[in-house]
């Protein structure tokens, strides 16, 4: 059985801890604007009691820390594979907020790797799950990369 099994766990190798700053520049870069993660005043009265990071920016975030330094690249060229294509990905739900300060990191796992009609191409799926610094999960997803084999 080669790197690349179901089950097998993917190391994230770093977190991240997201200040005012993060919040500012990844909400513009992304035009989540909603007065629940820009407004600070709006945002006294929601249930978080302040601004929240949106949904998709969170997934921004905790997709990132799980390639940083090509950790799923590294994986893939163990057995012979290299990254071809980010296909989509499925299944995503925000468990619980991310608000100023909060430091997340990434688990990975691989659900699948299996070959598509073209011989020299394969199909990667992989779960992710995010958590906070308390290790609330505060998002999972799973997604499909299409990649080749080398040689």
């Amino acid at each position: 059985m080669g790197a690349v099994a179901a089950g097998t766990k993917i190391p994230c190798r770093v977190g991240r801890t997201l200040d005012k700053g993060d919040f500012s520049i990844l909400h513009q870069l992304t035009w989540f604007n909603m007065a629940v993660h820009s407004n600070a005043e709006y945002a006294k009265n929601t249930w978080f009691k302040e601004r929240s990071l949106a949904g998709p920016v969170i997934f921004s975030v905790v997709d990132g820390l799980i390639h940083h330094a090509d950790t799923i690249a590294e994986l893939l060229a163990k057995d012979g594979y290299e990254i071809y294509a980010y296909i989509g990905v499925d299944n995503m739900k925000i468990t619980s907020p991310v608000l100023f300060g909060d430091t997340l990191r990434a688990e990975a796992e691989v659900v699948d790797l299996r070959p598509t009609k073209s011989p020299e191409r394969f199909l990667f799926i992989y779960k992710n799950k995010g958590y906070n610094q308390r290790d609330q999960q505060v998002i999972e997803y799973q997604t499909t990369m299409m990649v080749t084999k080398i040689g």
